[in-house]
């Protein structure tokens, strides 16, 4: 190719790149950064026992859920997978531990029941309706209440008084909750179609409020048009969340017998975040089987940022080296490899902004090291193309021919090379899960842009200098055979 076409090659690769950087800086994109690069939440979950044989689809149902929770928190790029019966919950950027685990662990099961009677602590026949309420908890620890059956379930006072979860209450102990027999579920979680959180009726308490699908609100209707025509305890509906009582409150006297209420119902707690995180558990869906927080880790910002900055020091020294071995070895030509090498890192870099913006790709330690070995990758097609150059020279072709007919052999070696990397990174990001599919990822795409790389900039490049006649034939560029091509020592006769 003459020089002409490899300088145009030159400036539409270069002004490509400009093009991509340019929108880079004008959108203020970022990478997005994993959980060891910014900090988080890293949570191990698994079913809790007496739950019998789980199916591994329900536990796929079961991450789905979680999925759409953690969405709701406005978390950016989690990482949750299932590896066997165990699912892993990456939070990155969560500071709050503890609203993390509440949120992911929380069944969420909701139910609407008919009170039957209220049995209080101080009655004499507490102890002799249903189990204890200690009993019940551990039940409700194994699982959700028969859904069709009449039921004994009990309410925790702090409940009662809107303070459930609020850190600074002390729980009661279970033989000061109130009993509750209840009818059957009316309406439950399936029928909310939405949930939000409100200030109460009264404006001293914050609810979470339901919205019902077309079914939920005709039976919840209906449900509360015969509780209204009901005296004392009967006139009540018992909100239950996960096997406890949160509320048990009466239809309101104006509501007339018979017509019920219509437009969904509401969940008085304790304050706005409690109110917040329960509509995000409710509009989410209930998880279908109970987890046990098997393992909780928070990863500090600092401990992230010095991660990050570690992974970049490895990837800077490396280059640096790289390029120095390569100076030492061609001269000026290495030092036109060197700049190849730094546009591979421009590229790679403007890529993983651009993928983390546009499909969420997330940067971890993993991913970096996958960026310092993809560097050797890129390193071995600069070496190729110049030790093919020499061969060609050997050969004693001038230095405008060598190039082209080097680059001919380079680029088939440098392609089936990389064919097989992309392969490999390619099943190894399939069959992998967690962090190594980041490693898997950030290798084949450095891969696909050394091969790119290699197609444009780096033949452009080294074909524009040895059409430079003033430049090729510079001893310091390396490109006459002179610089490369020992003398012949001459034999001593003896």
């Amino acid at each position: 190719m003459n020089k002409g076409g490899l300088l145009a090659i030159l400036v539409v690769f270069l002004l490509a790149v400009g093009g991509l950087w340019t929108t880079i800086l004008v959108n203020d994109w970022e990478p997005q950064l994993g959980l060891d690069l910014q900090g988080g939440v890293s949570l191990t979950l698994e079913p809790a026992p007496g739950q019998g044989e789980i199916d591994l689809e329900v536990l796929d149902q079961t991450v789905e859920v979680i999925r759409n929770r953690v969405d709701g928190l406005g978390v950016a790029e989690p990482e949750i997978a299932r590896q066997g019966e165990t699912v892993i919950v990456q939070l990155p950027g969560v500071a709050d531990q503890a609203q993390a685990e509440d949120i992911v662990q929380e069944t969420a099961i909701l139910q609407f029941r008919r009170v039957l009677r209220e049995v209080r602590p101080t009655d004499p026949d507490y102890d002799e309706v249903g189990p204890s309420c200690a009993e019940l908890e551990e039940e409700r620890l194994a699982g959700p209440p028969p859904a069709d059956e009449e039921v004994v379930l009990c309410q925790p006072p702090e409940a009662e008084a809107g303070l459930v979860d609020d850190p600074e209450e002390e729980a009661s102990p279970t033989e000061e909750w109130t009993k509750f027999e209840l009818g059957p579920v009316v309406v439950d979680g399936g029928n909310v179609e939405d949930a939000s959180a409100r200030v109460g009726e009264t404006g001293l308490e914050w609810a979470t409020t339901l919205d019902f699908d077309d079914e939920g609100e005709e039976t919840f209707r209906e449900f509360t048009a015969e509780l209204a025509c009901e005296q004392g305890d009967l006139r009540r509906l018992a909100i239950v969340l996960d096997g406890l009582v949160e509320s048990a409150p009466p239809v309101a006297p104006e509501v007339p017998c018979g017509e019920g209420i219509a437009g969904g119902g509401q969940i008085s707690v304790a304050s706005q975040q409690e109110a917040e995180d329960l509509a995000l558990v409710l509009r989410a869906g209930a998880l279908p089987i109970q987890l046990d927080l098997e393992q909780s880790l928070s990863v500090s910002p600092t401990l992230g940022a010095e991660s990050l900055e570690a992974g970049l020091q490895a990837g800077l020294i490396g280059l640096v080296l790289v390029g120095a071995y390569l100076i030492v070895l061609y001269r000026g030509i290495g030092a036109a490899a060197v700049a190849e090498l730094a546009m591979f890192g421009v590229i790679v870099a403007g890529a993983l902004i651009v993928l983390g913006q546009t499909i969420g790709f997330t940067l971890t330690l993993a991913g970096i090291a996958g960026i310092i070995v993809s560097i050797g990758i890129a390193a071995d097609s600069s070496i190729i193309y110049r030790e093919r150059y020499r061969d060609e020279i050997r050969k004693g072709r001038t230095i405008r021919t060598a190039a082209e007919h080097a680059f001919s052999s380079a680029f088939a070696t440098n392609l089936t090379g990389n064919t097989v990397s992309f392969l490999a990174a390619a099943v190894l990001y399939i069959l992998a899960v967690g962090p190594v599919r980041g490693f898997a990822f950030t290798l084949g795409l450095a891969t696909l842009i050394d091969t790119l790389l290699f197609a444009t900039f780096t033949r452009s490049l080294f074909g524009w200098i040895a059409n430079t006649p003033k430049l090729a034939r510079a001893k310091w560029m390396g490109l006459t055979a002179q610089t490369f091509v020992s003398k012949p020592v001459a034999k001593v006769q003896r």
